[in-house]
């Protein structure tokens, strides 16, 4: 009887007495488990062989379908570019023109040629064929929707390219627009500035003009008062000696007093009147001097709307009114009619800047009314000289 060490476990917990002890129960038999479950390829071997490679063959063509193509046997197909597509399409294009060619030769010469050279002409022709078969099935298969892509890719990429470049066209051309107005009213400013400066040298000039004819007639005034301050001291020059001789009891002649007296008079009544008419010769010259200056302003003023005037008569006469495109109430014939008849809308003696000879008239005038100007000052000038 073998030694058991589980047997006091087998109890109800190990301070189990054997008073407390149920009866006794066998252990169960060995349990042996059943075999598992055969695969589902698994055939029996008294399945004959004609079977057996037939269910091989149907498992091995499922097994195909359920397996999946790797991506790298996919990557080991090169896709062609358009340029080798071009390239072989060229090369076929020109195998084609050669067969040809060789078919015009020999049925031209089918009476004449030897047989081995036929079998020759015949065999190069049968590898141009392949050739060209080879090069139709490289085309027409899976690269076509490759090449399609390609091209549908690069006519997008093209377009792309000729927007972009019409877009930085018409940005050139802007900029170039832009700067070519900035110019513009650069130089219309710098004119503006040119014209105010040419202005106030013009008013300069007159005003120093000016001064040059009223500088001589305001000398003469001067001088003129200078004479008649020098007349009143000579007087009481002479005053102060007879005053003297008499306080000495010296005698004086009396006819050279009276003499004395009468000339002093008489260049006094000269010079008197000669200030009068000085100052007579200054007041003429200032209103002379405003009445051109105001002359000037007018005839400028005048210039311009003359100039206005007439832009809008050869507006109106050319275009009709504001909006020529509406004015015509659909009549074409009229409206060339009147844009062809003679141009009569301005009349003589206008200013017209599109009008030389008008142009050239106006500036006639201005050029004579100065020189009347010119005139009429050196005419009031020699009065003051004459009298000096």
């Amino acid at each position: 009887m073998s030694y058991n060490p589980n047997f006091y476990n087998n109890f109800c917990g190990n301070n189990s007495t054997f008073q407390s002890l149920p009866r006794f129960v066998r252990p169960p038999p060995y349990f042996v488990p059943p075999p598992p479950q055969p695969p589902p390829f698994f055939i029996p071997s008294s399945t004959p062989a004609s079977k057996r490679e037939e269910a091989d063959q149907e498992f091995l063509r499922t097994f195909e379908t359920r397996v999946p193509v790797s991506e790298q046997t996919q990557a080991n197909v090169k896709p062609m570019s358009i340029s080798e597509v071009r390239e072989e399409i060229r090369r076929m294009l020109l195998i084609v023109n050669y067969l040809k060619d060789k078919e015009r030769m020999l049925s031209e010469n089918i009476s004449t040629l030897p047989d081995e050279e036929w079998r020759s002409h015949i065999k190069e022709i049968e590898e141009n064929k392949a050739s060209i078969s080879k090069t139709m099935s490289l085309i027409n298969g899976p690269q076509l929707d490759m090449l399609r892509k390609l091209l549908a890719k690069r006519s997008a990429k093209r377009l792309r390219l000729k927007r972009v470049l019409m877009e930085k066209k018409k940005e050139k051309e802007e900029r170039i627009k832009e700067l070519k107005e900035r110019s513009r009213k650069i130089d219309e400013n710098l004119q503006k500035i040119q014209d105010d400066i040419n202005r106030a040298k013009q008013e300069e000039e007159n005003k120093l003009q000016a001064d040059i004819v009223l500088k001589e007639v305001l000398r003469k005034k001067s001088d003129a008062k200078k004479c008649l301050t020098k007349l009143d001291a000579l007087l009481k020059l002479r005053k102060a000696r007879q005053n003297t001789a008499s306080g000495r009891r010296e005698t004086a002649s009396d006819s050279e007093a009276a003499a004395f007296n009468t000339h002093i008079d008489k260049l006094k009544s000269l010079w008197s009147k000669k200030l009068l008419l000085y100052e007579r010769e200054e007041s003429d010259l200032r209103v002379q001097l405003n009445e051109d200056s105001t002359l000037v302003n007018t005839l400028k003023a005048e210039a311009e709307q003359n100039v206005a005037s007439n832009l809008a008569k050869w507006r109106e006469t050319l275009f009709g009114g504001k909006m020529p495109q509406v004015d015509f109430g659909g009549n074409v014939e009229r409206f060339v009619a009147v844009r062809a008849e003679p141009i009569t809308a301005v009349k003589d003696g206008g200013v017209c800047t599109f009008c030389p000879s008008l142009r050239g008239g106006a500036m006639r005038e201005r050029d004579s009314s100065s020189s009347r100007r010119e005139g009429h000052a050196q005419e009031v000038e020699p009065v003051g000289l004459q009298d000096g």
